[in-house]
C-alpha cells in the first residue's frame, strides 16, 4: 500500500529559531513523509521573509498576512506590500489573521477593522484564509458562548459569503464552535494541544468534527506534542498528532495522512493530488469495491444528490480521502487488478457511491474469486432494491458467496423513505426492502438493518423495525461522516 503524503497546513519555518538548521528541520520532515508545508506570516516585515524563504526549498509554501495582535501597526503602506506579496510565487493564502482577545495587545476594534481589511485582500487576490482565534482567558474551552469566536463568526458573515475558503488554525473552542465554523464552510485545524494529557475535553471536540474538515498542523515552533513536551517543535514531529487523530477516530495512521493531505489539496492545492475514480479503496483494515455509481435512490444525504459529484468535482466524490467519482463501470479484471491480495485485510466489502447489487452477476464473479485469493470475510452494503432491480428474489443467489449483508433502512415507514431517500421505484421501495432483509436473514446470511441519524428520523421506531419486525441486527450511522 502506497503511504500518503503529510502536509503542514501552519510552521512558521521562516522564524529565526530555524536559522541554524532549516535544512535539517525539513530532511526529518521528509523522513516522516510529509510532501508541503505551509508557512504563514504573522507581519508584513516576516511575509517578506516567508515570500523569499519558500523559494528556496520545494516543498515549502507561504501565506502572508498580520497576526491580530500586530494589527496595531498595519498602515495603508503595509496593506498595499501584502496584496503584492499574495501574489508572489508559492504564496498561497492570506494569513494567518484573526482576532485575539486573549491579552489583547491590541484593542478588540482594531483588529476587527483590519480583519475586515485582510478578507477583503483575500476575496480581491482569490486566496483562501488561515484564521487564528484565541478565547479571553477563562480557564476552559473557548467556545461559540465566548466573544472572540462571536465576533470572528459574525465579521465572516459580515465579509464573505458563505462558504468561506478557509481554516481555522490551532482549534480550542467547543463543538458549538466547531459546528459554527464547519458550517460557514472552514476547515478545522488542531495543532499540538490535542495531544496533552489534560485536553481530553478538546478530544471530546475533536471526536465528534467530522474528519473531511480537519487539517494538521504543528504551529512550529510553539505546542511541541505530548511526546515531545519541552522541545522546539518542528513539522517532523507531526508523527504524534497523526497518532493521536487515528485513535479519537478509530482509524489507521494511513488513513489519517491520506484524509487530511486531501483536505490540504482541496483548500491550498499544495502536496499530492488525490488519485481519481479509486475502484478499489482501504479504510482501517477493510478493503472497499466500487463497482458502480449508478443508483436506484437519490438519498437526500448522499453525495449522489450533489452535482459536484457527477463532475468529479468539489469534496462529495470524497469517502475518507478516497475519490469515488468513477468515468465508467470497471470490468471484472479491472476490479480483481485494483483489488490486489485480498488476504491482507480483515474483510471485503462492496460498497462505493453507488449500488453495488445492480451489477449482480459481476459482483457475484468477484467475490467468488476474491475468495480464491485469501478473502477472509466479504460483505455486501446496499440499499435492498436487489429484488425490485433484477425482478426476482435474490437472496438465494447471495448465499454461500458473501457473509454479511448491510441494508440501508433509514426510515420507520414508507412514506418518510419516499421523501428521504427518493427511490426510483417509489412508495413499494420500502416494503421489497424489509423483504429482502426476510430474504437474506433467512438465507442464512448475517443482515444488519441500518439508518443514517439525520434530523427528523426516529431511530428508536427505526431499531424496532430492525430488531422486533425484522429479527435482524440493528446499527445507527453517523449523519455527516460517511466512512
Amino acid at each position: 500500500m502506497t503511504t500518503a503524503g503529510i502536509v503542514d497546513t501552519h510552521c512558521h519555518l521562516h522564524r529565526a529559531e530555524f536559522d541554524a538548521d532549516r535544512d535539517a528541520i525539513l530532511a526529518r520532515a521528509r523522513q516522516i513523509g510529509l510532501t508541503a508545508l505551509i508557512d504563514p506570516a504573522t507581519d508584513v516585515a516576516s511575509s517578506r521573509i516567508v515570500a523569499q524563504t519558500v523559494q528556496k526549498y520545494p516543498e515549502l509554501y507561504g501565506a502572508v498576512g498580520v497576526h491580530p495582535q500586530d494589527t496595531a501597526g498595519l498602515t495603508d503602506e503595509g496593506l498595499e506590500e501584502l496584496r503584492k506579496l499574495a501574489t508572489a510565487p508559492k504564496i498561497v493564502a492570506i494569513g494567518e489573521i484573526g482576532l485575539d482577545y486573549y491579552r489583547e495587545s491590541t484593542p478588540r476594534a482594531v483588529q476587527q477593522q483590519a480583519l475586515r481589511r485582510l478578507l477583503a485582500l483575500a476575496q480581491e487576490t482569490n486566496k483562501p484564509i488561515i484564521l487564528h482565534c484565541r478565547q479571553e482567558e477563562s480557564g476552559g474551552l473557548a467556545g461559540q458562548g465566548g466573544q472572540a469566536y462571536q465576533d470572528l463568526f459574525l465579521i465572516l458573515r459580515e465579509c464573505m459569503k458563505p462558504p468561506v475558503r478557509g481554516v481555522l488554525h490551532c482549534f480550542s473552542g467547543d463543538l458549538e464552535a466547531a459546528n459554527e465554523a464547519i458550517g460557514l464552510g472552514l476547515y478545522l485545524s488542531f495543532a499540538g494541544i490535542l495531544t496533552f494529557t489534560k485536553a481530553e475535553a478538546l478530544r471530546a471536540v475533536a471526536r465528534q468534527v467530522p474528519f473531511d474538515r480537519v487539517m494538521l498542523e504543528t504551529d512550529a515552533p510553539f505546542l511541541s506534542p505530548q511526546p515531545y513536551r519541552g522541545k522546539r517543535n518542528e513539522p517532523a514531529f507531526l508523527d504524534a498528532l497523526i497518532k493521536t487523530w487515528a485513535e479519537i477516530k478509530d482509524l489507521s495512521e494511513e488513513d489519517v495522512r491520506r484524509v487530511t493531505s486531501v483536505n490540504a489539496y482541496q483548500l491550498f492545492g499544495v502536496g499530492q493530488a488525490p488519485v481519481r475514480g479509486r475502484v478499489a479503496y482501504a479504510i482501517r483494515d477493510s478493503l472497499y469495491i466500487n463497482l458502480t455509481n449508478a443508483c436506484t435512490d437519490r438519498c437526500v444525504f448522499c453525495a449522489l444528490s450533489d452535482d459536484q459529484f457527477w463532475k468529479g468535482e468539489g469534496t462529495s466524490p470524497f469517502v475518507k480521502g478516497h475519490h469515488l467519482r468513477m468515468a465508467k463501470d470497471p470490468s471484472v479484471e479491472e476490479v480483481l487488478s485494483a483489488a490486489g491480495d485480498p488476504s491482507q485485510y480483515k474483510e471485503i466489502v462492496f460498497c462505493g457511491y453507488g449500488e453495488p447489487v445492480i451489477r449482480l452477476k459481476e459482483l457475484r464473479e468477484i467475490a467468488l474469486r476474491l475468495r480464491e485469493k485469501g478473502a477472509k470475510s466479504i460483505r455486501i452494503n446496499t440499499n435492498g432494491h436487489g429484488n425490485l432491480i433484477h425482478k426476482r428474489p435474490v437472496a438465494g443467489e447471495l448465499k454461500g458467496i458473501v457473509d454479511e449483508i448491510s441494508v440501508s433502512l433509514n426510515t420507520p415507514n414508507a412514506e418518510q423513505y419516499l421523501e428521504i431517500c427518493r427511490p426510483s421505484f417509489g412508495l413499494p421501495a420500502y416494503e421489497s426492502i424489509k423483504q429482502f432483509i426476510r430474504d437474506c436473514r433467512d438465507a442464512g446470511i448475517r443482515v444488519v438493518a441500518t439508518v443514517v441519524a439525520m434530523p427528523g428520523v426516529d431511530v428508536e421506531a427505526c431499531r424496532k423495525v430492525a430488531e422486533e419486525e425484522l429479527k435482524v441486527i440493528y446499527r445507527v450511522r453517523g449523519y455527516d461522516d460517511v466512512g
